[in-house]
């Protein structure tokens, strides 16, 4: 029996943590360099990006456990009631 294939989800995932550490690093890059806009944007854009990452993680780590959970269940017994 083939497993299911989540390649996609695990593509967004990854380009969407990515993408944050992206942004945060922008802001960093131009904190050091001095721009108060960076610095501005970065109060709130940085605090939001490592909460998406947070949050990403989270979501992959019970819904992976989810479905490795309901791929172990018997067939013939639905819900794992045995």
């Amino acid at each position: 029996m083939d497993k299911p294939s989540y390649s996609t989800s695990k593509k967004h995932l990854w380009l969407s943590s990515v993408m944050a550490w992206l942004v945060i690093l922008i802001c960093a890059a131009g904190a050091l360099m001095g721009r108060s806009e960076a610095v501005a944007f970065g109060t709130i854009a940085v605090p939001s990006m490592v909460a998406l990452i947070a949050a990403l993680l989270g979501i992959h780590r019970i819904s992976g456990s989810m479905d490795f959970r309901s791929s172990n269940l018997p067939r013939d017994q639905p819900g794992g009631e045995q």
